[in-house]
């Protein structure tokens, strides 16, 4: 209970408060960074996970950002406080819930940073949800500059300037970021959006993981690409029946020949 102009007032746990000080409702903190350590465009797809932890129809508006660590201010207009502190409580309670994907995907975010948690901290400087990073890569000591070649899947391509940031998924189901410098080059990925295997030449930093060697996020530049040959075996083996005089066009069914042949079974 609290007490105003002498009366009392219900207030429900964790429902932040409102304070002498009211220039922002909720805090991203992560404590073991500083702005300046962070790249701009991290720092923004933080702003934008935060935000949509906060529900983007609440209109969460930017107030500042603290320099003593990192700590992301958003201001709530009083008429909607209400409905992201319901948000952030379903996002705590229900895994399965939109909400908690955002928080996921901020721990995921923590993890690839290399940074162990974070706060989620309510106008009265109270932490009402720690960020426990997961999926962090394991980087050994060793990185070198080399070039190697990446299959994966095109999920997205982001950037304004000269420089965009390409992501894939590789065949291992990891998330990986390069660096695309060509315009041209740009418009030909997005060509292959989602649309089945690519191999891309890439050339900067790799890091040596648990899983092997991959690109280090956004430090590899995209050099060039070629689309990947998903025929089946069926259809392989349909094409090469179809070679006259090859002896393949007698079998029946060239696909068991071949198993019988290799002992695949």
């Amino acid at each position: 209970m609290q007490q105003s102009d002498g009366k009392c007032q219900a207030v429900r746990q964790g429902e932040p408060t409102v304070t002498t000080n009211n220039k922002w409702t909720y805090m991203l903190r992560l404590p073991q960074r500083r702005p300046h350590q962070l790249r701009l465009d991290r720092l923004s797809e933080y702003m934008s996970a935060f935000a949509n932890l906060l529900g983007i129809e609440n209109d969460p508006m930017f107030a500042g950002i603290k320099d003593a660590s990192t700590g992301l201010r958003a201001k709530i207009s009083p008429n909607r406080r209400d409905q992201v502190w319901k948000r952030i409580q379903t996002a705590k309670s229900d895994p399965s819930s939109r909400p908690a994907r955002s928080l996921r995907q901020i721990e995921t975010m923590l993890g690839e940073d290399h940074l162990s948690s974070a706060e989620l901290k309510d106008a009265g400087d109270r932490v009402i949800y720690l960020f426990q990073a997961h999926e962090q890569i394991i980087v050994s000591s060793a990185t070198i500059r080399q070039s190697g070649e990446v299959d994966g899947i095109v999920t997205g391509l982001v950037g304004a300037d000269d420089t965009m940031h390409l992501h894939v998924r590789d065949a291992f189901a990891r998330d990986l970021k390069l660096v695309v410098k060509s315009e041209e080059l740009a418009r030909e990925l997005l060509m292959h959006f989602r649309n089945g295997q690519i191999r891309l030449r890439v050339h900067g930093l790799w890091l040596r993981t648990e899983d092997g060697w991959i690109p280090e996020a956004n430090r590899c530049v995209v050099e060039s690409f070629d689309v990947l040959d998903e025929t089946p075996a069926s259809g392989v083996f349909a094409q090469i029946a179809a070679i006259p005089d090859d002896g393949w066009s007698d079998e029946d069914n060239a696909l068991a020949t071949w198993r019988d042949l290799r002992g695949a079974h």
